[in-house]
């Protein structure tokens, strides 16, 4: 028996069932609260069954459901994990993503608060959990995003989806491309909302690694994640994540669910100056998911503190930012404008095995930038990973001339190579650069459509640390 089992068994319950097709919905269930001490439970769940989806074809990279990893925030170290870098579906955990780069085009430029989305065929008919899209109409970006947070909304993540990618396949696309440059290299996407597809696949580490992304790069976002309501057009949608009212410092993420997956959620909380953020994966109920994740959260706060780990340092915004948690109010009045054109649809990028990676900097072929050993704490612009090295150095020139000239002046040009399930892969970076530089310069090269990522050099971007 697993660890997560054992934990598992730990605290009785019961559910009722559930219906195998409606990711962004968590079923009500019924729980009894009596816990039975980890040491002295060996008998098995008496969760009962869920019934899988007639048309569900499983992905045999997935062998179970259950996952969970809790780390500390500050440093990015472990505090307690099991199965953390097992394939998992990620049911509507993947709106994190979709939410990741919907805030990256607001401080791009991309995208305004009041443009009017179109709402698609696409879009309204997707599976419930929705936000009841007016047929015909449009919807605010605030009003999708905040939708996505709070109830889940599918049809909201295919309009976000059209509207940077011009259609769900290319943007889920994106949203892959973009995992890799946060350094999740074993997860793949297939749609924006999680709804049930045998390909889409993550880990709980490549989990905990977007919630920091998250809050790393968007600071002066990140509170609308611990909105319980939001009101639209005379509703009001309620959010999934029961945590932030239940769990003394909870402050989001992101629920999930589908019968592939089970119950999900990634959250965070800050308790006595110290951050932690938390994954568990597959629960048999929200109810056992919760109390799971509330159990793993306290034993890691009492980690942290005979540890005795760095305190949690607020991420200041950027300067440069257009908008806060703020801009996001319901009451504040927005005047609507014409949404940007979609982005041209981009070549599907290469087939990468949903496995752990591993790097290795070698030098570059020819004239091409030599792969570079960064320190722990500087700043890098990473603008994709490439088949071979000369698209590598390409991207790099491109990138490169795009920049203003103190920033082309200060940055050095790097390619490593990475392998990954048997692939190479080059990774382009530009480093040598501040952590301002940084930010300013990615919002530059997304303004002229070269989409890329403003990283600190961590643990969580730094391929075998752990």
């Amino acid at each position: 028996m697993t660890g997560l089992s054992w934990l598992v068994v730990g605290i009785a319950f019961v559910t009722t069932s559930v219906a195998p097709f409606n990711a962004g919905a968590e079923a009500k269930s019924k729980s009894v609260k009596r816990a039975v001490p980890p040491s002295k439970a060996r008998g098995k769940s008496r969760a009962r069954p869920v019934a899988a989806s007639s048309t569900w074809v499983a992905n045999p990279a997935v062998n179970g459901k259950d996952a969970y990893l809790i780390l500390d925030a500050t440093s990015g170290r472990p505090l307690s994990s099991e199965h953390a870098d097992d394939l998992r579906h990620p049911a509507s955990l993947t709106k994190l993503m979709t939410i990741y780069l919907a805030l990256s085009a607001l401080d791009s430029g991309r995208l305004s608060l009041g443009d009017g989305l179109p709402v698609s065929v696409n879009a309204l008919n997707a599976p419930p959990t929705k936000m009841g899209l007016p047929p015909g109409g449009t919807v605010s970006v605030r009003d999708a995003i905040m939708a996505l947070i709070t109830r889940s909304a599918n049809d909201a993540a295919v309009v976000l989806a059209e509207a940077l990618g011009g259609d769900e396949a290319s943007f889920a696309q994106m949203m892959t491309r973009k995992a890799r440059q946060l350094g999740m290299n074993s997860t793949v996407y297939r749609n924006a909302s999680g709804l049930p597809n045998r390909d889409q696949v993550t880990t709980a580490r490549d989990l905990s690694r977007l919630a920091f992304a998250l809050m790393r790069d968007f600071p002066h976002y990140y509170p609308i994640f611990s909105v319980q309501s939001y009101p639209y057009r005379g509703r009001v949608l309620e959010n999934h994540n029961r945590m932030l009212g239940s769990y003394d410092g909870a402050d989001g993420l992101k629920t999930g669910y589908t019968n592939a997956s089970g119950f999900n959620l990634v959250m965070s909380a800050v308790r006595d100056n110290r951050r932690l953020i938390g994954v568990v994966m597959g629960g048999n109920s929200a109810s056992q998911r919760d109390r799971l994740m509330a159990m793993l959260m306290d034993q890691g706060f009492a980690s942290a503190e005979s540890m005795r780990l760095s305190a949690w340092t607020s991420i200041r915004k950027p300067a440069s930012a257009r908008y806060t948690a703020a801009s996001f109010d319901p009451s504040l009045i927005i005047p609507e404008s014409a949404p940007k054109l979609a982005a041209p649809k981009a070549p599907a990028p290469p087939p990468v095995q949903a496995v752990a990676a591993t790097a290795a900097p070698v030098q570059a072929e020819g004239s091409a930038p030599a792969a570079t050993t960064l320190p722990i704490g500087s700043w890098v612009i990473q603008v994709g990973s490439f088949g071979d090295s000369q698209a590598a150095q390409l991207a790099l020139e491109r990138a490169s001339s795009a920049l203003t000239a103190p920033i082309r002046s200060n940055a050095a040009a790097t390619i490593d190579e990475v392998q990954m399930a048997n692939k190479t892969f080059h990774r382009a970076r530009l480093v040598n650069l501040s952590q301002a530089q940084a930010i300013d310069g990615c919002k530059r090269l997304e303004k002229k459509k070269i989409y890329c990522s403003a990283l600190e050099v961590t643990a969580w971007n730094t391929p075998n640390v752990r």
